[in-house]
């Protein structure tokens, strides 16, 4: 049976069809919060206690609507931790998940590392001092795309028990893990002041009812460890397992689907319709066959995986929109959420391992999709390089929203139409507690072009009398998302509605400044009561009282145009109303002891001493101080401070070349420098002893070779049975034949008098994808005998080989097109935080090489790919090296933009550096 969230709102909504004329009833009886009955840990310390009722959590005895952003730190440069926890925290985030890698901490068996990029306890802190609340999600299994779900592979490939369940010695390897967190973990829980506030069992366990044993064997293995938090929870979707009471399934929904099993485009998504099921079936990789129900309504509705985007995959290349993010999270809100959740906030780069890559993968692991061996970019919010991207601007004036307004949201219940799932619906939903509430409407729907709502208004009936938003009908056209008040307290004020969204309110010494975000297309209105209202004032003209109303319409944005309010008590408020565009500029930070409001074509972070971080590739870039200063020179303008900055102009040469892999070897001749008629039945033998020194196994080995005179090939004592072709490259599978440690080639010439010569590069790659090269160079070695020698046998009478031209009938081969060098000045890249390469080519996917190490790689969307040049490993005087692999034919892909698959190229390549300034506030 199909379970949709259904509050108690839906028995009260009726939509009239003629005209989109939508009635609403929000005169209800607000449903019973219940509290204490959820079996949760410490709550913190007194005056500071965080609890959870079926509705909302509570700080203080308050409601309150935080916003969770994922971060896997084990994914992220170490030395950037900060600053992107920074990032979200200036993005509205008040909690930081992290999933706790099982394989990035014990890869092998009884060795763990919780070191560099793997210091656990080190992020936690850095989350601490930068004043908001970690989540760990700490497993065992986690699965974000990472090999066995996290599991290590001496876990999986035993066969002594079986992994998930609670077989006693799984459970014995699984307590060893909670240990170890534990010591990470020490000293940093919520109550103890530190900023841990709940911890994540298991991940998408679905055994139903049978399961909840182990979830209840976790959750006291980490008790007795002393993992003691506030909130447990588990992933609810699907036939999740949830001991009642004892933790809080948490839900999601994403905008795109990689686990499908189809290339086609998606024509329907729960995530972006207000009524969806909170138990969405559609996350994951298998049809559903759920039966069992935890009864939900002991649950408050958050959610851990909100999809601003998706990870690309081998078979399905969606390109989203800033819009998907902020839509599903406000249809997520909208429909009852009280903790939108998202998965993930920011991307990152998959480490490597010592014996196998990390990342989800099909052919080793048996998991369900192929993905990027380093990148994990998600199209999220904060890119893989840590660049902020244009959904993260969209999602900053929700969560602004969510923290200024959380108090009233939080007990607000949602009325949701019921019959609103086809995609051309209008989505809307109230949310109200008495006499207030936030109108939510979407008219948007991803991969569909949704119909214009034409001659739309609002009827809300509330108990104190019904309001009609907006004074005339509007049209609603694609695309469009907003949130819009009703009966909004504003001080001593009452807004009674506005067709633009609130924001924030600040004091500014003399004034206390509102901030709305406007309704693209939509006609901005306000209507005020007038009581305790002496004037308003737009423009320098007075406003007119209409009956007991002040109606404001047609209205102006930005900071020249503000609706300038004068109380009865001699209060001073003012109102602006902000763009699109200017709301992407608009940041908002709260500190312990003041609130600041900037607008910025540049990116801001604040630190814990209320520094400011500004940062960007723009050579100049602008920011007004709505309500502080900068110890920085300025021009005043509109009553607000005015700076410019002035950044260095870009100044990182490049060069990009071809590097085909025949400019790394030398043409060694085959024929003999003194040809004698009396050894004619010799042989001339090449020889090449090279050791193998990586730590993972040989994945796959090629020998790249072209030759005038064909050979036979022994490696390590075994003779190579493949066929060879003097007027081709040949491309010799070595795999199988080589091993780590001391290897041995032999490549047996026949004794010729023509002058011949050949040459090759041994192409070797390993299970953690590095790679090493051998070419034929000086430092093989030659010989002229009548015997083979036996693999045993020490061959007398070696010599350096003679190096000679490249045959004129090989000018024009080469091994291995669509390879590319780029070299540049590494001392330059160091000078600055952040440098972002920027690339566009065609083909299927693209590796990036610093020696023998994989450092990115990409797979085409038709995106330009990013690299950040400071936080992938470059060696010095080394150039970096691209490969293009091409698409093969009728690749089965899903795109949603049409492809060219023949082409194979790189088309445009820049490096842009960021340049950082930071700024004293000052009042």
């Amino acid at each position: 049976m199909k379970f949709k969230f259904t509050l108690i709102g839906l028995l009260y909504i009726t939509t009239l069809l003629s005209a989109q004329n939508i009635s609403i009833n929000g005169n209800i009886e607000a449903p019973k919060i219940v509290e204490g009955t959820l079996n949760m840990g410490h709550p913190g310390s007194k005056g500071k206690e965080l609890t959870v009722n079926n509705k909302h959590l509570s700080l203080a005895g308050k409601p309150i609507l935080p916003v969770m952003g994922e971060i896997h730190f084990t994914r992220c440069n170490p030395n950037k931790w900060e600053d992107l926890i920074l990032k979200m925290k200036a993005n509205g985030i008040t909690i930081i998940s992290t999933y706790v890698f099982w394989i990035h901490h014990e890869e092998e068996k009884g060795v763990f590392n919780w070191e560099g990029s793997k210091n656990l306890k080190r992020f936690i802190e850095l989350c601490k001092k930068h004043d908001v609340w970690a989540y760990p999600r700490i497993g065992p299994w986690c699965h974000g795309e990472v090999r066995n779900g996290g599991l290590p592979d001496w876990i999986v490939n035993q066969q002594e028990f079986k992994p998930r369940t609670n077989d006693a010695k799984y459970l014995e390897y699984v307590d060893r893990w909670y240990r170890e967190i534990s010591e990470q973990l020490k000293g940093l829980y919520y109550k103890d002041n530190g900023p841990i506030i709940g911890i994540q069992l298991e991940n998408e366990y679905w055994r139903g009812k049978e399961g909840e044993k182990h979830i209840m064997a976790l959750k006291n293995m980490a008790l007795n460890y002393g993992i003691d938090v506030p909130m447990y929870t588990v992933t609810g979707w699907r036939n999740a397992s949830v001991p009642e009471n004892e933790v809080i399934p948490l839900w999601g929904g994403y905008p795109a689907a990689p686990w499908n099993t189809d290339v086609k485009a998606i024509k329907t998504n729960a995530s972006y319709v207000f009524n969806k099921p909170i138990n969405d079936h559609s996350i994951g990789n298998e049809a559903s066959t759920a039966q069992y129900q935890p009864n939900y309504a002991l649950y408050p509705y958050f959610t851990c995986e909100l999809g601003i985007g998706n990870q690309i995959s081998e078979h399905r290349r969606p390109i989203l929109s800033p819009i998907d993010g902020v839509t599903i999270a406000t249809a997520n809100v909208a429909s009852g959420s009280n903790l939108p959740g998202y998965y993930v906030f920011a991307g990152g780069l998959n480490p490597v391992g010592k014996h196998t890559t990390l990342h989800e993968e099909r052919y080793e692991s048996g998991y369900w999709n192929e993905y990027p061996i380093i990148s994990y970019d998600f199209q999220a919010a904060l890119k893989e390089t840590g660049e902020i991207s244009p959904a993260y601007h969209k999602l900053k004036p929700l969560h602004y929203f969510m923290s200024e307004f959380g108090e009233q949201i939080a007990p607000m219940t949602p009325i949701i139409p019921i019959d609103n799932n086809n995609p051309d619906d209008l989505q809307y939903t109230f949310r109200v507690k008495d006499d207030s509430g936030f109108l939510f409407v979407s008219n948007y729907y991803r991969g569909f072009n949704k119909s214009t709502k034409k001659d739309v208004q609002f009827h809300i009936k509330l108990k104190e009398g019904d309001i009609k938003i907006p004074s005339s009908p509007i049209n609603i056209e694609d695309s469009t998302v907003f949130i819009w008040p009703v009966n909004l307290k504003m001080g001593n004020n009452t807004l009674k509605y506005a067709t633009v969204q609130p924001i924030c309110n600040i004091y500014n010494k003399k004034t206390e400044d509102w901030y709305f975000k406007k309704s693209e297309n939509i006609t901005t209105e306000f209507l005020f009561d007038s009581k305790n209202i002496e004037t308003i004032i737009i423009n320098g003209v007075k406003q007119e009282k209409t009956g007991d109303f002040f109606l404001l319409k047609h209205l102006k944005t930005g900071l020249s145009h503000p609706i300038i309010i004068k109380t009865r008590d001699g209060f001073l408020k003012r109102i602006f109303v902000l763009s699109e565009e200017q709301m992407d500029n608009f940041w908002y930070f709260k500190s312990k002891n003041k609130t600041y409001a900037f607008l910025s074509t540049a990116n801001l972070t604040m630190d814990e001493n209320e520094s400011l971080h500004v940062f960007s590739t723009h050579e100049t870039d602008e920011i007004i101080a709505l309500n502080s200063a900068l110890k920085a020179s300025k021009k005043s303008k509109d009553g607000f401070k005015h700076y410019t900055i002035r950044n260095q102009k870009n100044n990182i040469p490049f060069t990009l070349d071809v590097a085909d892999l025949i400019d790394e070897a030398k043409w060694l001749q085959i024929s003999p420098e003194n040809y004698q008629d009396k050894n004619e039945m010799y042989h001339k033998q090449f020889f090449k002893d090279f050791n193998l020194t990586n730590t993972a196994n040989i994945k796959k080995a090629t020998f790249h070779f072209l030759t005038e005179e064909t050979c036979i090939i022994r490696i390590n004592g075994n003779w190579l049975n493949q066929n060879m072709d003097i007027e081709k490259v040949n491309e010799l599978d070595f795999t199988g034949y080589l091993k780590k440690g001391v290897n041995r080639i032999l490549l047996d010439f026949p004794y010729i008098k023509n002058k011949k010569a050949f040459a090759g590069v041994l192409e070797v790659e390993f299970y953690n994808a590095n790679k090493t090269f051998i070419a034929t160079d000086a430092s093989w070695l030659n010989t002229e005998q009548y015997k083979i020698p036996a693999p045993w046998d020490d061959v007398r009478n070696k010599t350096k080989p003679v190096i000679t031209e490249k045959p004129i009938q090989f000018q024009d081969f080469g091994f291995t097109p669509n390879r590319y060098q780029l070299t540049f000045d590494k001392t330059k890249i160091d000078a600055y935080k952040n440098v972002y390469l920027r690339l566009n080519y065609s083909g299927n996917k693209i590796k990036c090489y610093s020696g023998e190490n994989l450092v990115a790689d990409n797979f085409n969307n038709d995106t330009t790919w990013s690299i950040n040049l400071t936080d992938v490993k470059i060696e010095k005087d080394v150039p970096l090296i691209f490969e293009i692999e091409p698409h093969g034919e009728n690749p089965k892909i899903y795109f949603d933009k049409p492809q060219i698959l023949d082409k194979t190229k790189i088309n445009s390549i820049e490096i842009n550096e960021e340049h950082l300034n930071v700024f004293e506030l000052k009042q």
